[in-house]
């Protein structure tokens, strides 16, 4: 369902027109648009394929979009990749570096102070206990704690928009919930957060507003207001016209 014409034209935020990307003969975002405000924790969501990752790989400026606009406080995001942190669904670092290094060249990137680096790289590695191994190379690491490093860079950078993929996958419940409340710390501080997950019971306590994408296309934006208390899954399955399989027969079955 599109936005109206007021909320498309709200001065700031991030904007997107029209955006369309294209494989081949396959269309995998087709004409979907939508507007997230500083503040605002907007989750993503949709079935596998649905064109999630694609929308925020160009978000992030990662991928060139055939036709459409993404703008962030009315400038183009192709020239503002210095305020953007892009966090993909699969994480990696160079084996051979140190999470806090990982951190330290993030940071430097941004053109980061040397103590501010080492400021926000503490404060991360407190608050996703990782002092234990950070100093450690990352070939020894398990995906959870690759996870924890490489949303930490996010959040050294502190950008203006967070474009974060999966974000869940790998952390155990105590990190998991961290990352929450990091991302909504970053929202009062006034930053974008663009969040794809299929954890819908979580998002739909942590994020402010959802947007459910199907087959490419953006079919319904909402607020957490508007859920009324409704389920946000069984709204998924109606929306996107899916359903989990009928299973009570399968270990009966010869």
């Amino acid at each position: 369902m599109k936005q109206s014409l007021e909320e498309m034209t709200e001065p700031g935020g991030l904007k997107i027109s029209s955006l369309v990307k294209s494989y081949g003969k396959k269309t995998a975002v087709d004409n979907l648009s939508f507007t997230a405000q500083g503040g605002d924790i907007f989750a993503l969501l949709g079935p596998n394929g649905a064109g999630k990752t694609t929308t925020l790989k160009m978000i992030s400026g990662l991928i060139i979009p055939d036709s459409g606009q993404i703008m962030l406080d009315d400038k183009p995001v192709s020239t503002l990749r210095h305020r953007i942190a892009y966090v993909p669904d699969e994480p990696t670092i160079f084996p051979n570096l140190s999470g806090r290094e990982y951190l330290r060249y993030t940071g430097r990137l941004r053109g980061l102070d040397h103590d501010v680096i080492k400021q926000r790289s503490n404060l991360c590695s407190k608050v996703f206990e990782m002092d234990g191994w950070l100093d450690n190379r990352s070939g020894s690491y398990s995906h959870g704690m690759i996870q924890r490093v490489v949303l930490s860079g996010a959040f050294v950078a502190r950008p203006d928009l967070y474009v974060i993929d999966e974000p869940l996958v790998g952390l155990d419940p105590p990190a998991a919930e961290t990352f929450w409340r990091m991302v909504e710390a970053a929202a009062v501080q006034g930053a974008v957060v663009i969040i794809s997950t299929h954890t819908l019971a979580i998002a739909s306590r942590h994020c402010k507003r959802f947007g459910i994408i199907h087959h490419g296309r953006l079919l319904r934006t909402l607020s957490r207001g508007e859920l009324s208390g409704g389920d946000l899954q069984e709204l998924f399955f109606k929306v996107t016209g899916t359903s989990p399989a009928e299973v009570h027969d399968y270990f009966s079955a010869e």
